[in-house]
């Protein structure tokens, strides 16, 4: 796992990534009937926006980004195993990535990823990751459920008008704080917690008359596409060793852990809803296939070993994707 600094857009061999780390298996997903499949694979947001312009740029002020709890469900630890109704098979499908075409001409990593800060249904302050995503209407941030909804019962959308992304982020962004007009995640998620359904898009608003995608970039989409492909997954660690101060990655070959892509990777809580990437380095934008939902840690949550997705199925990202890439 790597700090990233900024370096040119194209990064074929330029990086290395760490190795795989052998960990334990979990439970296959249990048989799902047809009719929960469906409810759990359904798309819910949360009501819009009622704030306009400043008034979540004035709360998330730097000292208060600094202060803000990594966000994360239960780390597992090394003996844990877990049974998880996990999504349908379903056909394959992708869209490009973008680049942007005002503020900047130039697109990479650090533009299409930032630090999530919100305040959650508990009326805590948090942090997480995430990137944004083309589409018809410009205006995503993929990241995990659990970055916008507490996740099953007693637990509820968390604040939209203190939801908020920063590009770029290093203390500070020179693309400023984007805020979320409404939050989008998986019925799976907010009914029962099942992390198998722990993904998320946010429809964020214009700053300036400028959209998100239009200002930073985008990138691609896919799902359908299995296991054991390469992957870089990014994100900003905030707990321990670290201090969400910087963009890091991992690298490697995914492996099916009981239905979820999984990599090695000591990541800590921050990363939650950062960006799972195919075909990186091979343009200035990749494909997002995942985003860090669950982390496993021995002997203690400083002792991250490796981490988990959802896995990119149609039930998943596919049709989230379609529910809001016109929004």
């Amino acid at each position: 796992m790597r700090l990233l600094h900024r370096i040119a857009i194209v990064l074929t061999g330029c990086v290395t990534g760490i190795g795989l780390l052998t960990g334990p298996v979990v439970a296959q997903p249990g048989d799902v009937s047809a009719g929960a499949a469906e409810l759990a694979a359904g798309n819910t947001g949360s009501g819009v926006t009622s704030a306009k312009g400043l008034s979540a740029e004035e709360y998330w002020t730097p000292t208060r980004m600094a202060e803000a709890i990594a966000a994360g469900p239960s780390p597992v630890t090394v003996d844990s195993t877990a049974e998880w109704k996990g999504p349908r098979p379903g056909p394959q499908g992708k869209v490009d990535g973008a680049l942007p075409t005002v503020v900047s001409p130039k697109a990479d990593i650090h533009t299409m990823s930032g630090r999530v800060f919100f305040v959650d249904d508990r009326g805590e302050d948090h942090s997480c990751s995430g990137s944004t995503v083309n589409s018809g209407g410009k205006r995503l941030v993929f990241t995990a459920g659990h970055c916008v909804h507490g996740g099953g019962g007693g637990r509820g959308w968390f604040d939209v008008n203190r939801w908020v992304f920063v590009p770029e982020y290093h203390g500070g962004s020179p693309f400023g704080t984007w805020n979320a007009y409404q939050l989008w995640t998986k019925t799976g998620w907010i009914n029962n917690a099942n992390r198998a359904f722990d993904v998320a898009a946010v429809v964020m608003q214009p700053k300036n008359g400028v959209r998100i995608v239009d200002a930073v970039g985008g990138q691609g989409i896919r799902w359908g596409y299995g296991y054991g492909h390469y992957d870089y997954m990014f994100g900003y660690p905030a707990d321990p060793p670290f201090n969400g101060s910087g963009l890091y990655y991992c690298a490697g070959t995914t492996w099916n852990e009981g239905g979820f892509p999984t990599l090695g990777c000591n990541m800590t809580g921050g990363a939650s809803g950062g960006p799972w990437l195919a075909e990186y380095g091979a343009t200035f934008w990749a494909y997002l296939d995942g985003v860090n939902s669950w982390m496993f840690w021995d002997p203690d949550p400083t002792h991250v070993y490796k981490w988990q997705s959802p896995y990119f199925s149609y039930d998943t990202a596919g049709s989230l994707f379609d529910t809001v890439k016109d929004m």
